[in-house]
């Protein structure tokens, strides 16, 4: 790889975004009651800065956790800073995906990277990017799988090392340990990966945890850690440490669950009023872990009721469980993050954005600063190759999340003889019936909608034989068509914006190192309220 420039595209003009994401970009104001202050202004992050000041609860202990993390996976020497007493922190994070999951994971962790080091100089204070791995989830399908574009279709390897039991899930996916499925994964992904002399350097390098009886959360954990080197601090929140220091808010939660679920009901109507809701209410925010793996736990008339066993238990009960039992829902573990850390940003994608708007409230009643919602980088790579056909079609990468169809009549019938022929016609048929209908018209007053039915009839001929016209035009240009769609399987892989399923070993697999450097350099944080097209102009 030797070059790459930016183009940027404003979240209008791509179709895979909510409304309310690309308003949060654009026109902050119409959502500024739903968040703690503009992303774009320096005061926000002040404000929250400033009511920061007390560290959180057991803070100490958890930096001594981090530590023990951190040598696990390859340190991290910026939690030096993080032990000063007025440290702040930007914190992103995601599922813990097979081989680091979708290209998005580097586009969060980059943005946090960068976004800490400019408030360090903006707030004058420590401020450390901590990256927080979601383990705790139980949907496995969604993080066994890894998705490579091809020329014509993707490939898609899936990891199952794990069966779904009968009853109940396999639990919290980040302590699931490989089995030796995993190497079969790797073989395949090895056949169909480019670069083939190279592929033993990247899963060397970034990939050497992907063997049997390594986790899904550390695996994940060293690929982080050698794609970033040491910028980063990771947290595993679902270390029996970790979660004896959230106890206490949980358990809090556990007693107060009435309470936000209605101040949840209420802010979700507000924004459900102007936008959508992400996330819906539920009167019970947690997980309990058990034999059955991860159940929800519901209200029930004389306390609790898990989801799957059916077991029942007072509050006294839930009180009462081992702290690593116990696991947030989407609605607890922003907060939880927040009871946990001193987070003046969080670094958030598309989805994340629209349920923090439904958070605020909680925020209040947690009496915790909601941090300010950075939204994080959004990419397209676009590679030589498909540059060059998208230059040769005159095409944008907006232009090619429209279906190939719509993309050959745009290229091909567009302003051709083949078009115009069938305009004409269509014209001389409205001007035929025009001067048919004046003349029966006079004759009798009924026939003039005989000769619009007849009009419409010859119209609706007329529009068929277009068709097999352009069917046969469309034969003519076979290659056009397969070079539109190869251009489009890169740029929209299974009909999905890129960085969505796509993973960086598929980058990493072509270009090594230089793919992750030409990252670093070309990801702005003052852009993210737009789409980035990187292209690649030469490799």
């Amino acid at each position: 790889m030797k070059a790459a420039q930016s183009t940027w595209i404003p979240y209008s003009g791509m179709r895979r975004v909510s409304r309310l994401f690309a308003t949060y970009c654009t026109d902050y104001q119409r959502l500024s009651p739903f968040f703690a202050g503009y992303w774009r202004e320096s005061d926000s992050f002040a404000r929250v800065a400033s009511r920061l000041g007390t560290r959180p609860q057991g803070w100490k202990k958890l930096v001594d956790i981090l530590k023990a993390q951190n040598e696990k996976w390859g340190d991290a020497p910026a939690l030096e800073k993080l032990a000063s007493p007025d440290a702040l922190a930007v914190v992103t994070g995601q599922q813990v995906g097979i081989f680091g999951g979708p290209l998005y994971t580097l586009y969060k962790a980059i943005t946090a990277v960068k976004l800490a080091r400019h408030l360090e100089e903006e707030l004058a204070r420590p401020v450390v990017p901590i990256f927080w791995l979601e383990g705790g989830d139980h949907d496995f399908d969604e993080v066994s799988s890894i998705v490579v574009p091809s020329l014509s279709s993707v490939f898609r390897a899936r990891y199952a090392g794990h069966t779904q039991p009968a009853k109940g899930n396999l639990g919290s996916v980040g302590a699931l340990t490989f089995t030796s499925d995993i190497s079969r994964v790797v073989g395949e992904l090895r056949e169909v990966l480019p670069n083939k002399s190279g592929l033993s350097d990247v899963f060397n390098t970034f990939y050497h945890a992907y063997v049997e009886d390594q986790s899904f959360s550390d695996a994940f954990a060293r690929t982080l850690v050698r794609m970033l080197g040491q910028d980063l601090v990771l947290i595993d929140p679902e270390w029996p440490e970790v979660k004896q220091l959230a106890a206490p808010f949980l358990r809090r939660a556990i007693r107060s669950h009435d309470e936000i679920y209605k101040r949840l009901g209420e802010s979700t109507a507000k924004v459900a009023q102007r936008f959508h809701a992400q996330v819906h209410p539920r009167p019970v925010n947690l997980f309990v872990l058990s034999d059955c793996g991860r159940e929800a736990v519901n209200p029930d008339s004389n306390g609790f009721r898990l989801s799957v066993s059916g077991l029942r238990l007072s509050q006294a009960e839930l009180l009462g469980l081992p702290p690593e039992r116990l696991s947030p829902n989407v609605v607890l573990r922003p907060l939880t993050q927040d009871f946990l850390l001193p987070t003046v940003a969080y670094v958030a994608g598309p989805g994340e954005i629209a349920y923090f708007a439904q958070f605020k409230a909680l925020y209040e009643w947690a009496k915790r600063p909601m941090p300010v919602i950075f939204p994080r980088a959004s990419l397209t790579i676009v590679e030589p190759r498909a540059d060059k056909t998208m230059a040769r079609y005159q095409l944008g990468v907006e232009d090619l999340q429209a279906d190939i169809s719509q993309l050959m009549r745009r290229i091909v019938l567009r302003g051709s003889s083949l078009e115009a022929a069938f305009t004409g016609a269509a014209d001389a048929l409205a001007e035929c019936a025009a001067a048919l209908r004046l003349e029966l018209e006079c004759i009798e007053l009924t026939l003039g909608r005989s000769v619009e039915a007849t009009r419409a009839h010859w119209l609706k001929e007329l529009q068929k034989l277009q068709r097999r016209a352009e069917r046969a035009e469309k034969g003519r240009h076979e290659q056009v068509w397969l070079q539109l769609q190869r251009c489009r399987n890169m740029l929209f892989p299974d009909n999905t914006m890129q960085e969505r399923i796509v993973p960086a070993l598929y980058y990493l697999a072509k270009y090594g190192d230089a793919f992750l450097e030409v990252l670093r350099q070309h990801i702005r944080i003052d852009r993210t309220d737009s789409h980035q097209v990187l292209s690649i102009t030469g490799c």
